[in-house]
């Protein structure tokens, strides 16, 4: 399984069965290696996780820019 969940809040955003995704899985494992360990990781069940950010953070970032320059801005 691929799940989406937010790098900031944490929140997972979905999930796609393994069957159904085979050339997204191939895609994400194109990936340069510097963004695969940015972004993709193996989960302990051997699935994917991917990180990236969720609408309700995405507007908070527009809303207040400075956030930008903090990886983790949600304590």
């Amino acid at each position: 399984m691929i799940s989406y969940r937010c790098k900031h809040c944490q929140t997972e955003i979905g999930s796609i069965p393994f069957a159904s995704v085979e050339e997204t899985i191939r895609e994400l494992l194109k990936a340069d290696e510097t963004n695969q360990e940015r972004f993709v990781e193996v989960t302990h069940q051997g699935g994917l996780e991917v990180r990236c950010i969720c609408e309700q953070c995405e507007c908070s970032m527009h809303a207040s820019p400075n956030y930008y320059t903090v990886d983790k801005w949600l304590q």
